[in-house]
């Protein structure tokens, strides 16, 4: 036997067979497409900097400290990504992700990241005050914390899935190696991700 649930005022209607299986027409979106439709998506970039040498510099560093909604304050990483311009190399540029890295010039340095915008471009919602989005510059450090994700990349722009869980009070920095010989390497980190609400 077939039982049809049906809304009365819409004429949404759903199908349960004999088996007891659902049967419905739906749509589906990520979670990250919710996020973003909510207000709750956002897209973090250090904006140019200029990189000059053969070692790693301190790049981007991000603290999650948002206040909860409905109960969650998690901050999850979706992506970075990552270009290149200019200078001479000697490889491949060697990009680090580091979980909660304690100290270093780059955290220390302060200088807020060149943009920090909600991606619904209709929404109002913005990072907390309280959460931390720090640009780098050459030769700034990080020190501390545990090596997450390290990546290389040879072309002028890279794209890296990460789905990061950030709890409240959490961070992550990122580094550059450009493997710079000559001239100047000019490159900008994005972090892409959103609220869990």
């Amino acid at each position: 036997m077939e039982i049809i649930v049906k809304n009365p005022t819409n004429g949404d209607a759903m199908l349960v067979d004999s088996r007891g299986r659902a049967q419905v027409k739906s749509t589906s979106q990520t979670k990250t497409q919710d996020a973003t439709d909510n207000g709750y998506s956002f897209n973090i970039n250090t904006g140019t900097i200029g990189l000059t040498s053969t070692t790693a510099s301190g790049v981007l560093y991000f603290k999650n400290d948002e206040a909860p909604i409905n109960g969650k304050s998690n901050f999850i990483v979706d992506s970075i990504a990552v270009g290149f311009d200019g200078g001479t190399t000697t490889g491949a540029a060697y990009i680090k992700v580091i979980k909660n890295p304690t100290g270093g010039t780059l955290i220390s340095g302060a200088t807020a990241v060149d943009m920090a915008v909600n991606r619904n471009f209709g929404s109002s919602n913005e990072l907390s005050s309280n959460t931390l989005a720090y640009k780098g510059a050459e030769g700034l450090t990080v020190t501390g914390g545990t090596d997450a994700a390290l990546f290389y990349e040879t072309g002028t722009r890279g794209y890296y899935t990460l789905d990061l869980v950030l709890p409240k009070g959490s961070s992550l920095a990122v580094t550059i190696d450009p493997q710079v010989s000559a001239g100047t390497r000019n490159v900008y980190v994005a972090l892409i991700g959103h609220r869990e609400f």
